[in-house]
């Protein structure tokens, strides 16, 4: 049942909050849809790179598989590097973002403005903050993400240009593996110049150890001679000095052709080589020389003998050239034949009968030479090794996927930004219609007047026509309050009933701490926080459900500044309680200033016309204490009809008088603001015994959750 009943109270919240709830979502969802169309489309596209993390070598054939537990490390290593500004810069270099419309630097808005204003603009960016600002604008357009645990790296941009997008995104992939590349080959050679320095250390070692080991075979030759077994030392000394003697003649011989064929000294150089082929050429070059000279300078005969000379010049250079390379191989052959001598040589003293003092020696400067020999040959080998691996480098990723011209735009998602906001519509014209509802409007329920007042609702009166058609045409004029003598069982008048059982309950537990004795009436005050909340046509109700019990009932119509009790009843309207009130008529009686209710037996005292003076003073005067003291005595209660408590202080100085208070508050209208204030008001001006009671009116059944199922047991 609870759970039902809060149902009707949520669907008729939504009901009768329904047009702000609609508003708000036709608000947002229009506003949402003129931002959404009016942002400049982006597109994303994406590359897909694979990282290999085994070794791979093309000198190898089976490549070195890696170790899983760092591949992980290895891959996020990877996507740190493309996220690197090292590559970022590279492509802003190589695709010249630095003059790209969308990336580089270009006159902002504010420039403009100023500009228009004649401010002076700030100074232009220097190179490197202009590549700053460039570059920053390029990594917010970049996402760089592995692919869960796998070994795939994705690699997006975001551009305006789908084209371009798909370029940079390329561009990424592209400079990352050459430079990949780069850095392999790089390290590759370092790791070569590094070899090269022992390389070359271990190549002088070695020259050194073999120039001891033939100088103490050259300074000790003789001595070894005379050994036993020497094998024909001296012999094999002087081949060797013949030969370094032929190697250093021929080598001066061809120096001094370089000489002269860097000179063009073609005379010297045939004289010199004696080749069959140089002395032909240089027989055509004498006759050219000589035909030239007996010619006329610059004539045409002249010139096209000056081009055959250089032709023939150019052969004598170019067999010349070649005769001395002859030559120096000729000289590699002395080099050769020299090694090969001394090679005997220390075979020969080897082999020779020595003391064991001397065989120690030469057998030491021979260890030393073979080391060094051998740790040479092995850097050589390395250092051939590490230059055919420069040239035989390979990537250790590879692009799978090249990126595409994206056809769709990522950015902005319609649909998603739409449901989105249509989600946050329905949630925000929810909340207004609760904080409306229950904060900012008016009053539906019970438990909300209870909660925000702290005061009971003694009942619930809804709105209601004032009778059927034929009581409409017969008196335009009629109140509502005429219900309760024309439509007794209505809805409307059972509320004014419950009202009357709720104060009735209230002076049963709370009797009147005004009243002299037991005999006196009661005065009960009725009063609202604004006008027309149906504050007079409740005070006339409550007093004619009185005056039809058979209680002596008066109503007195204190609202002096707005009259309307006079309306309601047709009756005409009565000078007598502002005279009264403002003069000094002391002989006056309460009989005098009454009038009877044309429907019931109710006593009326009227106040028919506006008071142009301030009306605090009239209900505030002692004459008004005495006709409240004197309609005590004469009848059983007193309905006090007061002004709204917002405009005007009236109603505060008579709530002095009341024994009870009702507050009557118009249904989803009354502001709780409003209210909260009248009812505080109230109660620091009211008798600290009197008791307050609230009146929901004109409920409106139509925009409740549904009717009430009890309705159809009144007459309407």
């Amino acid at each position: 049942m609870d759970a039902e009943i809060d149902l009707k109270g949520i669907l008729g919240l939504i009901r009768r909050q329904l047009w702000l709830i609609l508003s708000t979502i036709a608000a947002i969802l229009i506003l949402t849809i003129i931002f959404t169309y009016s942002l400049t489309p982006k597109y994303t596209a994406t590359s897909l790179v694979l990282v290999d993390t085994s070794t791979k070598n093309l000198l190898d054939s089976n490549n070195i598989l890696s170790n899983p537990n760092a591949d992980n490390p290895r891959v996020e290593s990877e996507v740190g590097i493309l996220k690197s500004d090292r590559i970022l810069l590279n492509v802003v270099r190589e695709n010249n973002l630095v003059a790209d419309s969308e990336f580089g630097i270009k006159v902002s808005t504010k420039d403009r403005i100023l500009s228009w204003l004649r401010i002076p603009l700030p100074a232009p960016p220097t190179g490197d903050e202009a590549l700053s600002r460039v570059l920053n604008a390029l990594k917010s357009a970049v996402t760089v993400n592995r692919s869960g645990l796998t070994y795939l790296i994705t690699i997006g941009v975001v551009s305006t240009d789908p084209a371009k997008a798909a370029k940079l995104a390329n561009s990424m992939s592209e400079t990352y593996i050459k430079e990949q590349l780069n850095a392999k080959v790089t390290s590759t050679l370092t790791n070569r110049d590094t070899l090269q320095k022992s390389a070359e250390a271990a190549n002088a070692a070695l020259i050194e150890n073999e120039r001891n080991f033939d100088s103490y075979i050259t300074d000790n030759i003789d001595k070894l001679e005379k050994q036993p077994n020497s094998l024909g030392l001296a012999t094999l000394k002087a081949e060797l000095e013949k030969v370094n003697n032929d190697r250093t003649a021929e080598m001066n011989r061809i120096d001094s052709l370089q000489k002269s064929l860097q000179s063009q000294d073609f005379s010297t150089l045939v004289k010199q080589l004696g080749s069959d082929a140089l002395n032909e050429l240089q027989g055509q070059r004498e006759k050219l020389a000589t035909r030239i000279a007996s010619t006329t300078d610059n004539s045409a005969e002249a010139i096209s003998l000056r081009a055959e000379l250089a032709k023939v010049d150019n052969s004598l250079a170019s067999a010349a050239s070649q005769e001395v390379n002859n030559l120096q191989q000729t000289v590699t052959g002395y080099q050769q034949r020299a090694n090969d001598v001394r090679q005997k040589i220390r075979a020969a003293v080897l082999q020779s009968n020595l003391p064991p003092e001397v065989l120690t020696e030469i057998y030491s400067l021979q260890q030393s030479s073979e080391i060094s020999r051998n740790q040479y040959q092995k850097l050589k080998t390395r250092l051939l090794e590490l230059d055919t691996q420069s040239a035989l480098q390979l990537p250790d990723s590879r692009v799978v996927s090249a990126a595409l011209v994206p056809t769709t735009a990522s950015f902005p998602n319609s649909k998603v930004i739409l449901a989105l906001s249509f989600i946050v519509a329905v949630g925000l014209g929810v909340g207004l219609a609760v904080l409306r509802e229950y904060f900012i409007g008016g009053f539906v329920s019970e438990n909300q007047i209870e909660a925000v007042l702290k005061v009971p609702l003694s009942a619930i009166a809804p709105r209601q026509a004032t009778g059927d058609e034929h009581h409409k045409l017969a008196n335009p004029t009629s109140s509502l309050a005429d219900l309760m003598v024309t439509a007794p069982l209505s809805l409307f008048s059972e509320s004014v009933r419950r009202l009357r059982l709720t104060l009735d309950q209230q002076e049963r537990k709370h009797p009147a701490p005004n009243r002299q004795d037991s005999e006196e009436g009661a005065i009960i005050m009725v009063s609202s926080a604004l006008p027309a909340e149906g504050k007079s046509t409740m005070a006339l109700s409550l007093a004619r459900a009185y005056a039809l019990t058979g209680k002596r009932t008066l109503l007195i119509d204190c609202d002096l500044r707005k009259p309307s009790v006079n309306k309601h009843l047709n009756l005409e309207p009565n000078h007598d309680f502002i005279d009264y009130l403002r003069q000094d008529r002391s002989s006056a009686t309460l009989t005098s200033l009454i009038m009877r209710d044309p429907l019931s037996n109710l006593t009326v005292l009227l106040g028919g016309r506006r008071s142009d003076i301030a009306t605090d003073e009239l209900v505030m005067s002692d004459k008004m204490g005495r006709i409240l003291a004197s309609a005590r005595k004469h009848f059983d209660y007193v309905i006090l009809d007061t002004p709204p408590v917002e405009p005007v202080v009236d109603g505060l100085y008579l709530a002095r008088h009341a024994d009870m208070i009702v507050f009557v508050i118009k249904w989803a209208s009354t502001p709780q603001s409003s209210a909260k204030r009248a009812v505080a008001a109230l109660k620091e001006n009211k008798n600290p015994n009197a008791g307050i009671v609230t009146l929901l009116n004109q409920q409106d059944r139509a925009k409740m959750s549904g009717n009430y199922s009890y309705s159809g047991y009144y007459t309407e």
